[in-house]
């Protein structure tokens, strides 16, 4: 059995629950191991930011303000953050990093003269997502470095923002896009009540507070009402964490209920398994969320933005949501562009997109058929398809063993 050190982005804490399916079900002779805690428990809340977080929070909110500052900022903290990191990966190698047959790196690059690969989310998440064109040539040398055996991006959108940002002739042939894999779910359909249930995902973190309104969670609410003035029988339950003026808002309406305390594994497979459509019009790239829903015979609606299409067939296994013609989501490379515009873009355009979710619902509301249909092929997408536990085995087997075969 080889083993695959998987080095996580943030020094002592948890791993994101993407890489939970990588850890439990790794390619056929191979084990992964981390030395540390891996996974957030599930659907576990964050207590609130550290205070170093909320420091860098507050300074980030006011150099806002002003672009000139801002961008200034934001290149510092991009050469801060390489530097400190080239200079701690060649001095400080742990004893994990040593015994490995290979180091997993998340998103991240590696100086130690040690075999690696990567994973990469876009390319300026190589950077810590800062401002990737200020280091972009230190990123070349280093993917370019013998000991780097693989570049695997999570999908053909993030590949492409990974051409558009640097140089990569030295390195192309080893560019692979491997999607990530979700496991089949064993489950039986079942209703609670008579009710069409309609359910929106998102974080329960309050360090991911500002993901509702990234998410969609605003629209959502609002779309629901409005279709509940045109269909009878229906209830949203909204799996996250909502602003407390949002929740008052809603706490009286007998239809929406809002869980944003921690729930079991057990609880959360019940939730997908009584729901009838997963609303996700998130500005943001593919996560898991939409994923899952998919694995749960959930047809998703979702918007169509970054790698969203990758996963999500229009009219197929799912809706795709057009995204507002005046909003800038992609910066120069094609990786997201989460400016100090991005949300007020979203809020100017909030009813055009409400109108949109009320549109795209509709559809699925009125034809059963084609919601079981949609939803049998999404299940089908994610259990055969490039997002299936054996397609992405499959092809990270061969990556591994060319990798530690060559070192």
């Amino acid at each position: 059995m080889r083993t695959i050190y998987l080095k996580g982005r943030s020094r002592g804490g948890p791993f994101h629950s993407l890489y939970k399916e990588l850890v439990e079900c790794p390619p056929e002779g191979y084990s992964f191991f981390t030395g540390r805690p891996q996974f957030v428990k599930p659907q576990q809340p964050a207590s609130g930011l550290t205070k170093n977080q909320q420091m860098v929070k507050e300074l980030d909110t006011g150099l806002r303000s002003s672009a000139f500052t801002w961008n200034l900022w934001y290149e510092t903290k991009t050469l801060s953050y390489m530097l400190v990191k080239r200079l701690r990966d060649q001095r400080f190698v742990t004893l994990p990093e040593a015994r490995a047959d290979l180091i997993y790196c998340s998103q991240q690059l590696l100086f130690a003269k040690l075999p690696w690969i990567v994973d990469v989310e876009y390319a300026n998440e190589l950077a810590g997502g800062n401002e990737i064109r200020v280091v972009r040539r230190i990123a070349q040398k280093c993917l370019a470095s013998e000991h780097c055996k693989k570049i695997i991006p999570w999908s053909d959108w993030a590949k492409r923002t990974l051409y558009r940002t640097m140089n990569c002739k030295s390195f192309k042939e080893k560019i692979e896009t491997v999607h990530f894999g979700v496991r089949p779910k064993n489950f039986v359909k079942k209703k609670e009540n008579g009710k069409l249930r309609l359910l929106f995902v998102g974080s329960i973190n309050l360090s991911n507070a500002l993901n509702f309104e990234g998410k969609g969670g605003v629209e959502v609410t609002e779309a629901f009402v409005e279709l509940s003035k045109r269909y009878g029988g229906m209830e949203l339950v909204v799996r996250s964490w909502v602003p407390p003026d949002l929740k008052r808002k809603y706490a009286n309406n007998p239809n929406i209920t809002i869980l944003d305390s921690p729930i079991g594994e057990d609880e959360l497979t019940a939730l997908y398994a009584s729901s009838d459509i997963c609303i996700f019009p998130a500005h943001l790239n593919v996560g898991m969320a939409i994923l899952e829903a998919m694995s749960y015979e959930l047809p998703v609606i979702a918007r169509a933005v970054f790698d969203v299409s990758e996963a999500i067939i229009d009219m197929k296994t799912g809706i795709l949501l057009d995204p507002p013609p005046n909003i800038r989501y992609y910066l120069w490379n094609g990786a997201p562009n989460y400016d100090r515009n991005f949300l007020l873009g979203i809020r100017k355009n909030r009813s055009w997109l409400v109108k949109q979710i009320v549109e795209k619902t509709s559809l699925l509301i009125e034809d059963a058929s084609l919601r079981r249909r949609l939803g049998r092929e999404a299940r089908r997408s994610i259990e055969e398809g490039k997002f299936s536990i054996k397609n992405r085995n499959e092809k990270l087997k061969r990556i591994f063993d060319e990798a530690v075969n060559a070192n």
